[in-house]
C-alpha cells in the first residue's frame, strides 16, 4: 500500500499553530463546568508529584534502615504509607471527576453540533461538502476536544514527574540529562509526521465513509428492507461495503505497521541508553559512592523518566493528531449561516399577521452548488381565498418553486413579495408562523402521535381539543390514544402504512393556524377515495386563505380555482382546467395521457 501520496512536511510552524488552537479548546471545555475544570487540573498537578514523593520516602526509608533506629525508621515508614495513600486517594478522585466531566463535555459538544444544524439553511443540507464536514464532526470530533484536554493533563502530570525525576538523577550525574532529553526530542518530529499522514488518509475518506455508513444504514433499517429482500440485493450491497472497507483496512494496517516499527526502534534506543545509566548506578553503589536507598531511588527515577518521556511523546503524538481533527469542529461551527435568526429579530423589523397576497416577479433561480437555472422568469399572483394547483412533469421545477415560497432558499430582492413587500424584508420567524407545508418527502417522526401532529404548532402540543379536531377532520380512525408511540424503532410502537403516515403528516400541516398552506404531492400515498376526501378537506380548510398544492394528478388539480402549468423550469400556462385544456399543449397532453392511463387500468 503506497502512502506517499498522503505525506505532508511537518514544520515547527505547524506545531506552533497547533499550540494556538489549544487555548480555544480549553476555553470550550471550561465553559462546561468551571469548577470541575480547575479541580481536575489542580489534582492532576498533585498527582504528578505523587510518584516523586513516594520515591523519596521509599529511598529515605531504605537508607534509614542501616541506622537501626526504630523510632526514625517507623516515622519514615508512616511517611511512605501516607504518600501511597495520598496517591491512591487523588487517583480515585480524579477518576470520578474525569468520568463525570467527560460525560458532560460530550453532551455539550453534541448539543452544539445539533444546535448548529438547526441554524443552517436547506442549501447546506443539500450540499455534499457540508455533509462531509458533518460526517467528520459526528464520527471523530464530537469527543476529540475532551481527548485533547486529557492529553494536556497527561502532559502536565508527566512533565512534573519527569522533571522531578531528572532533577534527582542530575544531582547525581549532570551529564545524564543530555541522554534523557535528547532522544525524545529527536523522536517527536517523526511522530508528528506519522500523525499528519494518518490524518490525511482519514480526511481523504470522508466521502467514502459516508457511502459506507449509508450502505450500513440500508442493511440495518426498515426503510429499504422490503426491496432489498424482494430483489435479493443483500449480497450486492454487502460486497460493495466489503470492497470499500477492504481498502480502508489495508491502509490502516499499513499505517499501524509504520507507527509500530518506529515506536519499537525508539523504545530500543531509549532502553539501551537507560541500561547504560543503570550500569553506572550499580557500579557507583559497588564502590561505595551511593547508599542502597539511593540506588533504588535512582533506578525508580530512571524508570519514571523512561515511562513518562514515552508517555509524553505518545501523548504529544495523539494531541497533534486530535488537534488536526478539532480544526474540523471549529470549521463546522463557523459555517456561515444564511439566516442568523437571532440577529434577524433585531435587524429586520417587518412583521406580518396574515399573508393576503403573493406576487412572484421575474424569478430566476439556480441552486448554490450548480450553474444550471432551475427556474426561469417565473411570474404569477395569488390572492387570499384562492386555491392554486401547480402541475408539470417531473423536473419541471414545481418543488423548487415551493421551497422558495417557503423561504428555504434566499432569493433576489423584489422577486417574491408577500402583501406587496419583498420576502427578504420580513422577520423570518414571524413569517413562518403564517405558513404551513407538507413536503413530498415528509418526516415520519418515530415519536408519539401527539408530537407527530402538534409539531405543526408546537405551542399547542397540550391542546387535546385541537388535536382531536384534526383527527376528526382527517378521518384518522386508526389512533385511539393521542400519546401512542408511532413507528417500529421503539418499544410498543404502532406500525403504519405509507398512506397512514401521510395522513398524519397532512394533519400536522393543517394543525397550524396559517394563512398560506402549501402541499407538495399530498395524495401520493393515498387511494382515490382518500385523495378526494383530502382535497375536499384542504379546500374547506383554506377558505379565506391561500392554498397551493403541487400534484402530478390533473384530476386533483381540476378542483383548484387556478392551475399553474410548469415545464422545464418555466411557467407555460395559467388558468382553469377548461381554459388550459383548450389552449395549452403541455397541459392537454398530460391530461390525455392521464385519462388514457385511467381507462386502461379500469
Amino acid at each position: 500500500m503506497d502512502l506517499k501520496q498522503y505525506e505532508t512536511h511537518v514544520s515547527i510552524k505547524q506545531i506552533l499553530n497547533m499550540l494556538k488552537t489549544i487555548p480555544k479548546i480549553l476555553n470550550l471545555i471550561k465553559k462546561v463546568d468551571k469548577t470541575n475544570f480547575y479541580l481536575i487540573i489542580l489534582l492532576s498537578l498533585f498527582s504528578g508529584l505523587c510518584p516523586i514523593i513516594t520515591l523519596l520516602t521509599s529511598q529515605k526509608l531504605l537508607n534509614l534502615i542501616e541506622t537501626k533506629n526504630m523510632k526514625i525508621i517507623l516515622g519514615a515508614l508512616i511517611a511512605y504509607i501516607l504518600a501511597n495513600l495520598l496517591s491512591n486517594c487523588i487517583g480515585s478522585l480524579l477518576e470520578y471527576l474525569d468520568g463525570r466531566f467527560q460525560r458532560l463535555t460530550n453532551f455539550k459538544l453534541n448539543y452544539l453540533i445539533m444546535d448548529k444544524c438547526t441554524r443552517l439553511s436547506l442549501r447546506h443540507f443539500e450540499d455534499s461538502d457540508i455533509y462531509d464536514k458533518l460526517q467528520r464532526v459526528q464520527n471523530e470530533t464530537s469527543y476529540k476536544p475532551y481527548s485533547i484536554f486529557l492529553s494536556i493533563i497527561v502532559i502536565m502530570t508527566s512533565l512534573i514527574t519527569l522533571v522531578s525525576s531528572v532533577i534527582i538523577i542530575v544531582n547525581w550525574k549532570p551529564w545524564v540529562l543530555a541522554i534523557l532529553v535528547l532522544i525524545p526530542l529527536l523522536s517527536s518530529l517523526s511522530f508528528f509526521k506519522i500523525a499528519q499522514r494518518e490524518f490525511n488518509v482519514l480526511w481523504s475518506r470522508a466521502s467514502n465513509n459516508r457511502k459506507s455508513w449509508y450502505l450500513t444504514y440500508l442493511l440495518t433499517r426498515d426503510n429499504a428492507f422490503k426491496e432489498i429482500k424482494l430483489y435479493n440485493l443483500g449480497n450486492y450491497l454487502l460486497k460493495k461495503y466489503k470492497d470499500m472497507n477492504k481498502v480502508f483496512v489495508k491502509e490502516d494496517v499499513c499505517l499501524l505497521k509504520k507507527r509500530t516499527t518506529f515506536t519499537f526502534f525508539f523504545e530500543i534506543v531509549e532502553q539501551i541508553c537507560i541500561d547504560i545509566i543503570l550500569i553506572i548506578v550499580i557500579y557507583s553503589a559497588t564502590i561505595g559512592e551511593i547508599l542502597i536507598g539511593n540506588v533504588v531511588g535512582l533506578i525508580n527515577a530512571l524508570n519514571l523518566v523512561a515511562n513518562n518521556s514515552k508517555k509524553i511523546l505518545n501523548t504529544i503524538y495523539s494531541l497533534y493528531q486530535d488537534n488536526l481533527y478539532i480544526e474540523q469542529l471549529f470549521d463546522f461551527l463557523s459555517i456561515k449561516e444564511d439566516l442568523d435568526e437571532s440577529e434577524q429579530n433585531l435587524t429586520k423589523k417587518n412583521s406580518i399577521s396574515e399573508i393576503e397576497k403573493i406576487q412572484v416577479k421575474n424569478l430566476n433561480f439556480s441552486y448554490p452548488s450548480s450553474n444550471v437555472e432551475v427556474l426561469k422568469n417565473i411570474n404569477f399572483e395569488i390572492n387570499k381565498g384562492e386555491t392554486v394547483a401547480i402541475v408539470g412533469k417531473n423536473g419541471s421545477g414545481k418543488s423548487t418553486l415551493a421551497k422558495l415560497l417557503l423561504s428555504l432558499y434566499n432569493v433576489d430582492d423584489n422577486t417574491i413579495l408577500f402583501n406587496d413587500d419583498c420576502v427578504n424584508t420580513y422577520n423570518i420567524l414571524n413569517l413562518r408562523k403564517n405558513i404551513a407545508a407538507l413536503f413530498q418527502d415528509f418526516a415520519k417522526y418515530e415519536l408519539t402521535f401527539r408530537e407527530n401532529v402538534a409539531f405543526g404548532d408546537i405551542d399547542s402540543i397540550n391542546d387535546d381539543k385541537k388535536i382531536k379536531k384534526v383527527i376528526k377532520d382527517m378521518d384518522i380512525n386508526y389512533i385511539n390514544d393521542v400519546d401512542a408511540q408511532l413507528g417500529v424503532w421503539f418499544n410498543n410502537g404502532m406500525e403504519l402504512s405509507g398512506g397512514q403516515w401521510q395522513k398524519i403528516a397532512i394533519a400536522r400541516t393543517l394543525f397550524r393556524d396559517a394563512s398560506l398552506y402549501i402541499l407538495d404531492e399530498p395524495s401520493s400515498a393515498l387511494d382515490p377515495i382518500a385523495e378526494k376526501k383530502l382535497i375536499d378537506t384542504f379546500i374547506k380548510m383554506v377558505e379565506n386563505k391561500i392554498g397551493i398544492f403541487i400534484s402530478h394528478r390533473l384530476s386533483t388539480a381540476k378542483l383548484a380555482d387556478k392551475i399553474i402549468v410548469m415545464d422545464k423550469g418555466s411557467i407555460v400556462g395559467i388558468g382553469t382546467h377548461d381554459e388550459l385544456f383548450e389552449n395549452n399543449k403541455v397541459y392537454k397532453e398530460m391530461y390525455e395521457i392521464e385519462t388514457l392511463r385511467c381507462e386502461i387500468v379500469n
